[in-house]
């Protein structure tokens, strides 16, 4: 974008606004000092400089775009996204992102709506009633943990008994530990028809992240490494959107656990010993 015309769209948050307003539809003056709550004398100077600048163009009593207006929109509404998400919370700022592909991570602004919710201290290791009942009803979930929840394991298989379609990546210590603790629970959830489950490598810096046609939940980790139970949540379709390119992601780098006698060589590595080359093969 040319230094002029950075000019133009960042030092007047009226003018910013009008292009991305205009970036929806064509507008009326009427509509445009609605929409804004604007008065006419401090929108009209604004929109003789964005017709100056060729950004915005006045035809049949209506304002619109110009070929060069909607090239300079689609820059600038990602751009406005992320610093609208950034002026929400301290929560990008302050947790690891290394988790999330670059990609993604210039896309944050597609989680502009997301809310932080912070746990009680006496609540952190209890579930979240509301939490599971709102997801409960969901008619698909994929979900990723790099950390020991069992509190929601009764969730993803009251799910599959239900018809939703579900899949699940645990990272490999996580899977060891759910199938030392709840292994008749895991197996029959990996046995139903309508479900997947994945195992994944250690190290992943998602603590976790729940996707369902509801919403979407995402936890990170602090830039100090550790974890705090605080999660955003957010159930735009865009956000929604977003959450599921960030799963397959990575399910692109798991492999799937097929059937019962998978799993039982998957759980040789609790004892130990590594996940032979040839089986992660045959897992994929």
């Amino acid at each position: 974008m040319q230094p002029e015309l950075i000019d133009v769209v960042f030092r007047s948050q009226k003018r910013r606004d009008l292009l991305l307003l205009l970036g929806e539809k064509t507008r009326t003056i009427e509509e445009i000092k609605t929409l804004l709550d604007v008065s006419p004398t401090s929108i009209l100077p604004q929109i003789k400089r964005l017709t100056d600048s060729s950004l915005v163009v006045q035809r049949d009593g209506v304002y619109e775009l110009t070929d060069l207006g909607e090239q300079v929109v689609k820059k600038v509404r990602p751009l406005v996204n992320v610093l609208s998400l950034l002026e929400t919370n301290d929560y990008w700022l302050e947790h690891d992102l290394s988790g999330i592909p670059q990609y993604l991570q210039e896309r944050l602004g597609d989680l502009k709506g997301c809310q932080l919710f912070e746990p009680d201290p006496s609540q952190i290791f209890e579930p979240s009633t509301d939490l599971l009942h709102f997801f409960s009803t969901s008619r698909y979930m994929v979900a990723l943990s790099s950390f020991y929840r069992p509190e929601f394991l009764p969730l993803y298989s009251r799910l599959g008994r239900t018809g939703a379609e579900v899949s699940m990546i645990f990272t490999e210590s996580v899977l060891e530990k759910t199938l030392y603790n709840y292994e008749k629970k895991i197996k029959k959830f990996a046995g139903m028809g309508n479900t997947e489950l994945f195992a994944c490598n250690d190290g992943v810096r998602i603590a976790e992240l729940i996707i369902s046609d509801r919403g979407m939940i995402l936890s990170l980790f602090a830039r100090n490494g550790r974890f705090y139970h605080d999660y955003v949540f957010c159930p735009d379709p865009q956000a929604i959107q977003w959450g599921m390119e960030l799963f397959e992601f990575y399910k692109s780098g798991s492999w799937k656990i097929e059937d019962a006698g998978d799993m039982e060589h998957f759980e040789c590595t609790s004892r130990g010993e590594p996940l032979p080359e040839s089986l992660l093969f045959s897992l994929q």
